[in-house]
């Protein structure tokens, strides 16, 4: 992975081929896209905004015109910079402050614009997914396959819509640190771990979490509906989860246990992400009041 780094710093241009490959990648293999994501924000990282811009500029230029080679589709071009404006953005906040948590807290107020957006294009998003997936059910049926009941349908429509807030969220904010990794890798050996062992969101975010919990609170108590609170409560929880996962590997290299914990954790976290995810959410948010990283830093009154 550090030679993709070195490489996009050899020069803008090459940062540019370099994202916008790896963008056209990503049309066979989605993950490509938080590489692509990572050249854009490591170029503005190490150089500054102005030439991320020129770096995003000629990566989506190029990039789109594979897009549009490949796929035909103009909307290509408004995708690449919806992809990687936020990361440029989120990588100059955290280039300026040095502090992750404001740079993650950034990246979740893109995600939430995202959900607000869609939530005004779309009114009805559940019936807009169950749309798509009925005809998809039926083009499947016709060919002689089979496909989901109704009912199951109706079930995974209701959830497409947050699972894709969560995917848009961790892209973002996965690019930006793995910039940081990078950069970290390449001019501070080491650096990266000790950054992100002390991980905190802003209190700032509190007051606003706690005033969207109790929107969303209500919202499940009168019509139980999905509405825009419950979407932003979603990126709430990726947001602190980045937190409490920070506090993990804080508590895992303060006490010396072997990296091998921490590797059986991230493999639940893949089989198990809504659950995971939803304990580091509330173990972050319960960090941030008890700030637990400096409770343990206090030494005990001599007696």
């Amino acid at each position: 992975m550090r030679a993709i780094a070195k490489f996009a710093l050899r020069s803008p241009a090459l940062a540019s081929i370099s994202a916008a490959a790896y963008a056209v990648f990503a049309l066979f293999f989605a993950p490509f896209m938080i590489v692509s994501g990572a050249i854009v924000g490591l170029s503005t990282l190490r150089f500054g905004a102005g030439p991320g811009w020129r770096v995003l500029g000629v990566a989506t230029g190029v990039a789109g015109i594979a897009y549009l080679l490949l796929s035909q589709e103009f909307r290509a071009l408004l995708i690449l910079i919806a992809a990687w404006v936020p990361v440029l953005i989120v990588g100059q906040v955290l280039r300026t402050t040095e502090h992750q948590g404001s740079a993650l807290a950034v990246g979740a107020s893109f995600a939430a614009l995202y959900a607000s957006v869609v939530r005004l294009a779309v009114p009805d998003v559940n019936g807009h997914w169950l749309a798509r997936l009925q005809a998809l059910g039926d083009a499947v049926r016709e060919q002689g396959g089979t496909f989901f009941e109704l009912e199951e349908i109706s079930m995974v429509a209701g959830l497409i819509h947050e699972a894709t807030i969560v995917v848009v969220c961790l892209y973002w904010m996965c690019a930006v640190l793995l910039a940081r990794w990078w950069q970290a890798e390449l001019f501070n050996p080491g650096g990266f771990g000790v950054e992100f062992r002390q991980l905190v969101i802003p209190r700032l975010v509190s007051p606003l979490a706690a005033i969207i919990a109790v929107f969303a609170l209500i919202q499940l108590a009168g019509d139980g509906l999905h509405g825009l609170p419950r979407d932003l409560l979603v990126v709430l929880v990726v947001l602190f989860a980045f937190q409490g996962l920070a506090l993990l590997h804080h508590r895992v290299h303060q006490i010396g246990m072997a990296r091998g914990w921490l590797v059986g954790f991230y493999i639940l976290l893949m089989f198990m992400p809504h659950r995971i995810g939803l304990i580091l959410g509330f173990i972050g948010i319960a960090d941030t009041f008890i700030d637990a990283r400096r409770l343990r830093k206090r030494k005990p009154p001599t007696q």
